[in-house]
């Protein structure tokens, strides 16, 4: 179970779901719905753990999972093609729901929300050309 597993799961939701989802929607929601996952029990912790193997980083964006955001950079700002399954272990109604709810919000709010999370406007600064290396631990992720 890896962060990459998030991301195919996510896709794999939203399609299912036919619910377009492009590279900057897929990190937002990455973010928010392991977020809501930890913070509302959605998912095990261990499985969180397991999961959390590479670490967001503070982006102009928002947070960041570089591998995942190579992975997809190839869209653009268009919607990811790509098929994938729902991950067994992730598969639940409630997470998959909430997985849902952040694919129709507008991806610039949960930029925002992003924003005023308290880990990235402390390392806001130390973002150049778009782009930082401050890593979020997983208790940063869950910070309400």
């Amino acid at each position: 179970m890896t962060m990459m597993d998030l991301a195919h799961h996510i896709i794999a939701v939203a399609h299912k779901n036919n619910i377009p989802v492009t590279n900057l929607q897929l990190q937002k929601v990455m973010f928010f719905s392991l977020k809501h996952a930890m913070n509302d029990n959605l998912l095990p912790r261990e499985v969180i753990e397991k999961m959390y193997d590479r670490p967001f980083l503070v982006w102009r964006y928002g947070p960041v999972v570089e591998d995942v955001y190579n992975e997809f950079s190839v869209y653009g700002a268009t919607p990811i093609l790509d098929d994938y399954t729902l991950v067994n272990e992730l598969n639940n109604e409630e997470f998959n729901h909430k997985i849902c709810d952040l694919l129709n919000q507008n991806v610039f709010k949960l930029v925002r929300e992003s924003h005023q999370e308290s880990f990235w406007k402390e390392n806001e600064s130390q973002i150049f050309f778009g782009r930082g290396n401050a890593r979020y631990q997983l208790d940063d992720v869950g910070k309400q």
